[in-house]
């Protein structure tokens, strides 16, 4: 599924929010959540943990395979945004400055970078601490 595309019955979020479905078993996914929710400015952001039945409840058409493998974002149109672009759309929803940084997606090669980037992270999340820093790796001396 391409951004911003409407998965067969996904669901929508409630009118004027965007839900975020995260992975709430998962330190660094709640430590971001926690980060966003900090940042946002909107007033629409709307986090779901992803393990909760009645979130997945409304959500059927986005399998839990799915969802465990990159952040979703799902807008109240029942658009359907993963990883990277999921945070864009986060973005986007911010007043002011704030919001003007989701145009960096469209400069080249922002929005390559910033899917590569994710993926690389999002794949050993569970080996990371809420920091993002991989664990068990000493700190290098000074």
């Amino acid at each position: 599924m391409s951004a911003g595309e409407r998965a067969a019955g996904s669901g929508k979020a409630s009118p004027g929010k965007l839900a975020i479905l995260y992975d709430g078993s998962c330190e660094l996914c709640r430590a971001s959540v926690d980060g966003v929710m900090q940042f946002d400015n909107s007033g629409a952001i709307e986090p779901l943990d992803l393990h909760r039945e009645d979130v997945r409840a409304q959500f059927p058409g986005l399998t839990r395979e799915n969802l465990l493998e990159e952040l979703h974002a799902v807008d109240e149109g029942g658009r359907v945004y993963r990883g990277a672009r999921a945070i864009n759309e986060i973005l986007r929803c911010q007043r002011g400055l704030r919001g003007y940084l989701a145009y960096l997606w469209y400069i080249p090669p922002y929005a390559w970078l910033a899917d590569w980037q994710y993926k690389r992270i999002a794949a050993s999340r569970y080996a990371r601490d809420p920091r993002g820093k991989l664990k068990g790796k000493a700190a290098p001396e000074r």
